[in-house]
Order: C-alpha cells, then structure tokens, then sequence
C-alpha cells in the first residue's frame, strides 16, 4: 500500500509526491496489484525512497508515455550512474539475480541505434508470417504433453503445459537437443521463485548458469558449423555488413529463449487458474469458442507476464507533471497501466469480450516484445485444447504456489490439476 513517508534522501526531488513503495514486498499477485491500485489512486507519478530512490510510474496515460519517449528514458545498463529498483547496474532485471552469473549480453538492454537491427532481426523471425510456419509445431506439441497426461486424470498444468509447451516449442525452434529441454526451461522458470538466502537459492543460480553455459557451447558449434535451426541463424547473422559477435550471439540466443520459454508460462498458468476460479468465465468460452481471441487479450491485460520494467533518465524531462532529473531511476508498471480505470471501464473486472483493448501487456514502442505473436498462438492453442479435451478441470488449491515476488514477472510455480480421464490423439 502507497503511502506518504518522512524519509529524508539527498536523492529525493523536490516537490516530487513521495511515498512508501517498496518493490520487494510484492509477494503475492493480491498485494502487488492492490499496492499498484492505491498508488495509481493517490499519485500515479510519484518518487519512493526504497530501494535506493527511483521515480515509479503507474497510470496508464503516463506509461505509455514513458514507453514511447526513448529519447529520454534509456534501457541500457551503461548509463545507469547509480543503483535503483531495476536499475543497479551490478543486477539483472530477473527478480534481481546478481549479475555475476552470467556474462551474456541481454540486447533487450540496447537503446537506439544499436537495438534496431537486433529488433529487425527477432521482428521477422516472429512476424506473423514466421509464426504460422510455427503453428503446426505448436499445436503437435500442446497435443503429445495433453497426450502424455489426458489418461491419468491428474497432473500438474504448470509443469506439463504451460511450461512444457512454450519450453518444447521455442526449444525445439532453436535447435537444441531435446534432452536439454526440460532441464533449460525449468531454469528459466525456477528463477521466478528466487528468493536471495533461501535454501534452493543456490541451485536455482547454479541451474542458470548451465543455462547460460549451454547457450555459449550452442553458439560456438554453429558459427563453425551452421545447422538448419534459428540458433545457426541468430549466431550467424549479419547485421551493418558484419556477422555480430559472439557476445551479441549469445545475447539474442538467450533472449529468444528465456524470454520466450517463461513469459508465455506465466499468462497462461494466471488463465487456468482464473478459469477455476471462474466457473461462468470457463463455460462462456466453451459454449461459444469465437469468444477465445478477445478472452485471450483480456487475460493478457488482467494477468500480464511482465509486470514493471525500468529506465534511465538521460536528460530532465516532464511526466504527469513533474520534473525528471537526469540520471534518476524509473520503474514503468505495465501491470498497473493496464488496471487504470481511466482507459479501461471496470478495469478491476474480467471482461471476456472486452472491446477495445489497448493493454500494454507486452510493452509498447521500440522494446514492445517482439515475441507477443508466437506467444500469442501458443497461449490460444492450450487454451482451446485445455477446453476442449479436459473442461472439468479443477486445480487443487492447497497445492498451489504463486510466485513468490511479483516484482518482475507474475504468475505460478505449480498448479495441479485434476480431471476427467479422456483418450490421446496421437
């Protein structure tokens, strides 16, 4: 919850509103999104001292402001002068893992001009176009992992779909043998439960790091032996007359894969569990599927994977009001710009035929993700399945882990599920 403070910082603007807003305390999605709705309520553009002082930036007008100006808010590391939420430059922007384990180079982190080409190059892999070669993959794979399970009766919908389907599909895109599968994406989705000096917090860094150590061996293979797969084309490709650098390689191999192997897992795990929960919502989309596409942008705005993002100041520039002074910090929430009332009526409602629908879900300008269409298909196609072949689901509630911080990302660890049997189609 927002509210105003009495703590002194040299760093603090003057006659900025300031208020008590710490992002680590985000633990739930019932806390992080009431904290959002109150700050949003009281002061949408407001300065907060935790975390070591950043501007935080929440109603939907202001986001998509500070989204589109990038000639002012920068998302790259070498112009961070000082720590901040999002911001320190020794920390990655995955629930703050220290960055010392890994050296790859996060492109995502590009600002103009060096990011466009990087963006050209993942723009026309993912296009729509790109996406409906994807899609008889997609759909094969979201129907062997039902298959795997669909006789049992039970499983654990996290783990054998909404994991297990973006994990299998980008994967099997890039190229890398299937035996590595399971263990990449779980330590791309394991990071969204870190939590620094639990008893698995080692384990978890250790696991990215053979993550990150399987992308550079990847990398190296290919450009002295290209094969016939998207990590031969991202290691080789040749942007301003130049193949990119080994380190560049290495960056969009790994923002292709953890960018798409868990953010597609969290909005898709938040739907299953809103569709429990929902009964009505669940039978509306059965009895009538052409309602699919808009529910799909609906849990996209209500459930949104990336929930804040965070910038650079380079030059003093006006928001909502309010002077921003270069160097200082800004955290930009997706999550609550798509829960301002102001541009969404009944904004705190699930609306399955919500029309028009202009979240923010995957961003928006230069750094709008580049893999919301794929995404998007692989999120409609178990969602048709699930309704379809196993309808009755229910989850077991008491067996259901949220992520533990919900600064970053949002969604949930497990999620077992229980059904009535039916038969494969493979």
């Amino acid at each position: 919850m927002a509210a105003p403070t009495d703590k002194i910082t040299a760093d603090r603007p003057e006659g900025a509103p300031v208020v008590d807003f710490d992002l680590s305390t985000h633990n739930s999605m019932e806390s992080s999104n009431a904290a959002w709705d109150a700050l949003r309520t009281t002061a949408p553009v407001a300065w907060s001292d935790d975390n070591g002082g950043a501007w935080i930036v929440s109603s939907y007008d202001a986001v998509t402001e500070a989204f589109r100006n990038t000639d002012a808010f920068k998302s790259g590391r070498a112009v961070r002068g000082r720590p901040g939420p999002g911001g320190d430059p020794g920390l990655m922007p995955m629930n703050a893992v220290p960055a010392k384990t890994t050296s790859l180079m996060i492109p995502e982190e590009l600002d103009a001009p060096l990011w466009h080409p990087y963006r050209r190059v993942f723009a026309n892999l993912l296009s729509p176009r790109g996406v409906e070669a994807l899609r008889p993959r997609i759909t094969y794979w979201v129907t062997k992992l039902l298959d795997d399970v669909i006789e049992s009766g039970h499983c654990d919908i996290v783990e054998t779909l909404t994991s297990g389907v973006p994990g299998a599909v980008i994967l099997e895109w890039l190229g890398f043998p299937e035996e590595d599968w399971h263990r990449l994406s779980a330590a791309f989705h394991n990071m969204s439960s870190y939590i620094e000096g639990a008893p698995d917090a080692q384990h978890y860094l250790d696991e990215l790091e053979w993550a990150f150590q399987r992308i550079r061996e990847e990398v190296t293979v290919v450009r002295a032996e290209p094969r016939d797969d998207i990590t031969s084309f991202l290691a080789n490709t040749v942007v301003d007359g130049e193949r990119t650098s080994y380190e560049f390689a290495t960056g969009m191999v790994n923002m292709a894969m953890s960018g798409g192997v868990d953010t597609t897992t969290s909005v898709a795990s938040a739907a299953f569990v809103h569709l429990h929960r929902y009964p009505e919502d669940r039978q509306r989309l059965i009895d009538d599927p052409e309602l699919i596409d808009s529910a799909v942008e609906e849990f996209l705005r209500v459930y949104p994977p990336a929930r804040t993002h965070g910038r650079t100041v380079v030059e003093d520039t006006e928001i909502g009001g309010f002077t921003l002074r270069k160097d200082d910090r800004l955290i930009i929430s997706e999550v609550s710009a798509c829960r301002d009332e102001a541009a969404f009526p009944d904004a705190e409602k699930f609306v399955i035929d919500r029309f028009p629908n202009r979240h923010v879900a995957f961003g928006i300008g230069p750094h709008r993700c580049p893999g919301s269409h794929v995404a998007r298909a692989m999120f409609k196609e178990m969602l048709v399945q699930v309704l379809e072949r196993i309808p009755d689901y229910r989850i077991v509630e008491d067996e259901l882990d949220e992520y533990p911080n919900w600064t970053a990302l949002g969604g949930w660890s497990r999620a077992p599920i229980t059904f009535t049997p039916g038969t494969r189609r493979l």
